[in-house]
């Protein structure tokens, strides 16, 4: 053990040492090797323990990889970032975020991704208990896939259907969705890693359903796809538990077979693959080994493996299936050694916690460790049963004489059933109409609070501009639900106007709050005259850091014009580039790649400037102008933003910003708004 710790020490020590390294490399990287560096960052995070940290690197790679423009390694981050929700139990980001990054993914036509995050959001929904709601979710899994007629989307809609009915206990459907995924992904290639653990859930369902021939000739199976996958990879650790799954399978299948040589072979293949730290397969090992010995009459021996897998129940209490298998394992080899009533008390306990599973075997077991005792369950209902028949010999002898009074009184009796029928019915119906009321009022009050959260947060912004001479000046803000996460602001001091953009990370009532701290600090900060680059330093030390648990980021885009000589200083904070229109052209403005606001604390934000923008519009957005999407998912796009600004001639900033609000909406077509629409236009005058 202390071998190990040190090891442990020295390898954090290690990933420390590296990620320090990274952080000082990272201001003068720029392009693919600054998002290998981020993501390398978020490697090494997940080696620690630290969930904060490993959702700070996620996001540090997913603003980047946003920045750049790399959808597809936007794709890999926001599919890595699902992931890491679903492994720290994160269940509500994976239901508010899930169908956002489905919409992503889809867009850029990343099928793999796509259909492995779905899985996902499947399979939370199944271990949270919600199995309606995961069937409901695998089936429009399947329905998509099999209408783009993606082999792999339909092979893991069957594997994440086989979870769904194997939690449901229905062995059956399990078994056959496990074999069709299987025989879909199998014909996929490469083959992909999904089907170890397919192979090993429907391993268990077969273990289940004691189909031990099945289960050895799908070990077979198994054991070609293993092979073909690793024969040219390295073993690690990773290999070595896909491995150890394998003969565990084989084992199950050879104890049902009472093939014991076997099994125990297989057992120790395992135990010589795995380390002590793979807990999982460790209890699985003493279990069966526990059931070999048991199988082979070596009853001490068993009850040794036993107590081990005993002693790792205190973590798993919850689980009552695990629970009661053990025991029941305690109890047989226990009534085996002659230790009758303690064999009793553990078939009682497994009674008293039963559900469902196995629980006429568990009463069966537990009547015949009564009948030891002299006064079993079967003997009182062998006294009963004579009573029962006695009864039974009476009630022939009176029933001639009562045949026909019953036969008067049925209709009667049937008329009174049916009128307290018709009163329960009614009674149900008022009882559905009052909870129904109940239910109207409460929506119609969340609409109310979010009808004044939504006027709150639009008075937050500016709604009236300067009307002078030297200055065209206009914004709006349309948020994609009730309330939103874009902002945006203005503050004229003299001839020096101060002006902001922004889109903060999620959407919703959190990403209000976030918008509605960062649109405060700006008129705070634009207040003390400040330049762009200092006020965004600010705004950073304020967000970022531990008060900002959940990882939240603003892009920016912050500008300081001169009225008089039409000079510009600004800063961009991870923000899209905007556009300046020049003498029928438009395009992008070249900027310093500064990070989002909210990320990382003590960062110093670079400025830039322009000589001069007179006469010449100035046009800021967020993204959910080029990335608005039609019914088909497709973008409105930076082309085309482009080529509107450039054709069309400018008439006021007021005018443009109407003109690409009904060409998004035109865009549309009727689809759903996938992001808030924020737009900012201004033009100097001589």
């Amino acid at each position: 053990m202390v071998i190990l710790l040190l090891l442990f020490l020295c390898s954090a020590a290690i990933y420390a040492d590296e990620a320090a390294d990274l952080r000082r490399k990272i201001p003068h990287l720029k392009g693919k090797y600054l998002i290998a560096a981020y993501d390398r960052l978020y490697q090494l995070s997940l080696g620690t323990d630290d969930i904060d940290y490993q959702l700070k690197c996620i996001n540090d790679l997913l603003a980047e990889t946003h920045h750049q423009g790399n959808l597809k390694a936007e794709g890999d981050a926001r599919a890595r970032k699902i992931i890491l929700f679903y492994n720290t139990d994160l269940n509500d980001s994976i239901y508010e975020q899930v169908h956002p990054t489905l919409h992503f993914l889809a867009s850029i036509k990343e099928w793999k991704n796509y259909y492995d995050t779905w899985t996902i959001l499947v399979e939370t929904y199944n271990f949270a208990g919600q199995t309606n709601t995961a069937l409901k979710e695998v089936n429009a899994m399947f329905e998509d896939a099999k209408q783009r007629k993606d082999n792999y989307g339909m092979g893991m809609a069957y594997y994440a259907m086989g979870n769904v009915y194997a939690n449901m206990y229905n062995d059956e459907e399990a078994a056959s969705s496990y074999q069709k995924s299987i025989e879909i992904l199998m014909d996929i290639k490469p083959k992909p890693i999904q089907l170890c653990d397919i192979f090993a859930y429907y391993c268990d369902v077969l273990e289940n359903q004691k189909e031990y021939k099945k289960l050895e000739e799908l070990t077979k199976q198994w054991k070609l796809f293993l092979s073909e996958y690793y024969q040219t990879k390295k073993e690690d650790g990773e290999t070595s538990i896909r491995w150890g799954h394998y003969y565990l399978a084989c084992a199950q299948a050879a104890l049902g077979l009472d093939d014991f040589e076997k099994a125990n072979r297989m057992l120790n293949e395992l135990h010589t693959k795995v380390s002590y730290e793979e807990e999982d397969l460790n209890k699985l090992w003493l279990y069966y080994k526990a059931e070999l010995c048991r199988k082979q009459e070596l009853f001490d021996e068993a009850l040794t493996y036993n107590d081990q897998r005993m002693r790792m129940l205190e973590d798993e209490s919850d689980d009552k299936g695990i629970v009661i298998r053990i025991h029941q394992q305690r109890a047989k080899i226990l009534e085996a050694l002659g230790r009758y009533r303690e064999a009793a008390q553990y078939y009682n306990e497994i009674y008293q916690i039963n559900d469902s599973i196995n629980k006429n075997d568990t009463k069966r077991q537990l009547t015949e460790m009564n009948a030891l005792f002299g006064l079993g369950e079967l003997e009182v209902r062998h006294a009963q049963a004579m009573t029962r028949n006695a009864i039974i010999i009476a009630a022939i002898i009176v029933l001639s004489l009562v045949i026909f009074i019953f036969f008067r009184l049925r209709s009667a009796k049937r008329l009174k059933v049916a009128h307290l029928k018709l009163e329960d019915t009614h009674q149900q119906l008022l009882t559905a109409y009052d909870q129904l009321e109940e239910t109207t009022i409460a929506k119609e009050r969340i609409e109310s609070d979010l009808r004044i959260a939504r006027d709150i947060q639009m008075s937050m912004v500016p709604s009236t501009f300067p009307e002078r001479p030297d200055l065209d000046l206009f914004a709006s803000m349309t948020p994609a639900k009730e309330v939103g996460g874009d902002l945006y602001g203005y503050h004229l001091i003299d001839d020096q106007l101060y002006f902001c953009l922004g889109d903060v990370s999620g959407k919703g009532v959190p990403a209000s709050l976030f918008m509605a701290q960062a649109t405060r600090l700006f008129r705070t900060l634009a207040a003390q005259k400040m330049m762009p680059a200092e006020i965004c330093t600010r705004i950073n030390d304020a967000l970022s850091g531990e008060d900002n648990e959940r990882g939240m980021f603003v892009t920016m885009f912050l500008g300081l014009v001169d009225l008089k000589t039409g000079h510009l200083h600004f800063c961009n904070a991870g923000h899209n580039p905007p556009i300046l229109v020049s003498d029928g052209t438009a395009e992008f403005i070249d900027m310093i790649p500064n990070a989002p606001i909210g990320l990382w604390p003590e960062l110093e934000y670079e400025g830039e400037e322009i000589a001069d923008i007179t006469g010449h519009p100035f046009f800021v957005y967020s993204d959910g102008l080029n990335e608005a999407e039609n019914k088909e998912q497709e973008q409105f796009s930076d082309e085309r933003l482009l080529e509107i600004l450039k054709t069309r001639p400018f008439e006021s900033a007021r005018q443009t910003i109407e003109m690409l609000k009904a060409e998004v909406e035109s865009h549309r077509n009727g689809a759903e708004p996938n992001d808030d629409l924020t737009m900012l236009c201004l033009k100097v005058n001589r």
